[in-house]
């Protein structure tokens, strides 16, 4: 199978997990990554299976990847999974369905297939850490906390979840 592997990753959290995917899939199949920006939706032809990541802004995919998916004009059979990073430690379902309602959308639109969404906490660049803090209106104290807690990841566990996942993506 020929699969892609796709991303914006702007701190390296959501390359770091791009790689994991890559370094699993080419065990068993033919692999390419490429930063999104360097593909267009009619180079997603040539494969039969789309690991799309991004990075969350703002609680929802980032724009680039919102618009290449809004693009994707074709697709019937070809199937797509999403990897996403972010700050907070862990989102509920229902959040990661909306997160990933773009990528649904593009399947609809397409006829590619959803397979599904992994997530993983990513350590959040320093530029953005007082923007977040008071956007989140938490307290010094709190936020010392949520960074101690974001430091480091993903980590070797999140890498070997993301290994995880691509295997159970791959095998469907």
């Amino acid at each position: 199978m020929k699969v892609l592997i796709t991303y914006i990753s702007q701190t390296g959290n959501t390359e770091k997990i791009a790689s994991a995917i890559h370094n699993e899939a080419s065990k068993n199949h033919e692999v390419q990554s490429k930063q999104l920006k360097d593909i267009s939706a009619a180079d997603l032809a040539a494969y039969d299976f789309i690991f799309i990541g991004s990075p969350l802004h703002g609680g929802n995919l980032a724009a680039p990847v919102k618009e290449f998916l809004g693009s994707i004009k074709s697709g019937k059979g070809k199937k797509i999974a999403g990897f996403i990073t972010h700050a907070a430690d862990a989102y509920p379902d229902q959040d990661m369905d909306k997160f990933s309602e773009p990528i649904k959308a593009a399947c609809k639109d397409s006829g590619m297939v959803y397979k599904g969404c992994f997530d993983c906490q990513g350590f959040l660049t320093e530029a953005l850490h007082e923007m977040i803090k008071k956007s989140q209106n938490l307290t010094d104290e709190q936020w010392a906390a949520r960074v101690a807690q974001m430091t480091g990841h993903p980590n070797a566990e999140d890498l070997q979840k993301a290994k995880t996942f691509t295997q159970t993506m791959l095998a469907q």
